[in-house]
């Protein structure tokens, strides 16, 4: 993908990087369609991921960038980072995992990117 090279090039000037992953489990209602099928069997049949984790998952990223902004540290989350740390061998394969590259600069090295 063309942008990992570049997030490679931000996480290079991080001075600390957070990994932060969700393992993807089934809701089991017997009513939701929150991830478009009818019911966590026929997601499950499809091979469709459960929307409630992916949605923790984001709620725990938003978290955890807000903290970093509340202490004046620049931050992104990054997909990049996680499938990186899987290829690394760093992760684990059955999470979803995304990276949050941590600096403090007087200019954020995470925005106006090329």
């Amino acid at each position: 993908m063309q942008f990992f090279p570049r997030d490679a090039a931000n996480v290079d000037r991080a001075q600390a990087l957070v990994l932060i992953g969700a393992r993807p489990a089934r809701a089991g209602l017997k009513v939701c369609g929150h991830c478009g099928f009818e019911s966590c069997e026929a997601a499950e049949a499809a091979g469709a991921r459960c929307a409630f984790n992916m949605i923790d998952l984001g709620i725990a990223l938003g978290s955890a960038a807000s903290v970093a902004s509340d202490n004046r540290l620049d931050s992104r989350v990054m997909y990049s980072v996680g499938k990186a740390a899987q290829q690394m061998g760093y992760a684990e394969f059955d999470v979803v995992w995304h990276g949050i590259p941590i600096a403090a600069y007087g200019k954020s090295p995470f925005f106006d990117r090329k």
